[in-house]
């Protein structure tokens, strides 16, 4: 689904601790093939006095699967049977006929009785698949990818297998994929170590997708 404030699709949330002076990123929950996953961040995890998030996920294990919403997610979506709940909806921009989880969780769910604090992961575009689709089709293997654009081979495998944030290397990668030309310049900077044929074959790949 789509939140109407941003245009974007919601397909994850990521869950906050809020303290006195600081807000700990404790998990995220996605949907997978056949129900939910939450899987706690592991500096949250092996932190000393960690606060589960319910009693069904105790910090005793990083990553929990389920084949329906966990309780203590579904627990924090206001009830269609309140009065107050059109109201909700209107005031953070979804429709009251919404269903999907993720979005109720990250909007009208974000706040609750608990210091846990829910926020929306947006999927913007351009993500771990579309990175390796890129690198495929200029014929490049990971290392040469990523000495090309500049960035740690850890890191685009961390990118390509989704193991990973990389988030400010997925943002450039982002540009070059989007505009050939600032990939091109990089290709005649740093281009240099490919072997001709492949530095060939990748700038005539990038040109094409300038028409």
């Amino acid at each position: 689904m789509w939140h109407k404030n941003r245009g974007l699709k919601i397909v994850a949330v990521n869950v906050f601790l809020e303290k006195r002076k600081s807000m700990v990123q404790v998990g995220t929950l996605t949907r997978e093939k056949g129900g939910y996953k939450f899987a706690y961040k592991r500096s949250y995890l092996y932190a000393k006095g960690s606060i589960p998030v319910g009693n069904e996920l105790p910090t005793t294990q990083s990553d929990y699967f389920s084949a329906t919403l966990f309780p203590s997610f579904y627990d924090r979506i206001p009830s269609k049977e309140n009065p107050s709940y059109p109201d909700y909806c209107r005031s953070v921009g979804i429709s009251e006929t919404e269903t999907d989880a993720l979005v109720l969780l990250s909007t009208i769910g974000r706040r609750g009785p608990s210091s846990f604090i829910f926020e929306p992961v947006y999927d913007r575009g351009f993500d771990g698949n579309m990175c390796k689709k890129f690198r495929l089709e200029l014929g490049l293997t990971i290392r040469e990818f990523a000495g090309l654009f500049d960035i740690s081979t850890a890191t685009l495998r961390a990118i390509e297998q989704k193991k990973g944030p990389g988030k400010e290397a997925l943002k450039r990668l982002e540009i070059y994929y989007k505009y050939p030309d600032a990939a091109l310049e990089e290709m005649l900077i740093r281009g240099r170590f490919l072997h001709e044929s492949k530095r060939v074959k990748a700038m005539q790949i990038l040109r094409s997708k300038k028409l």
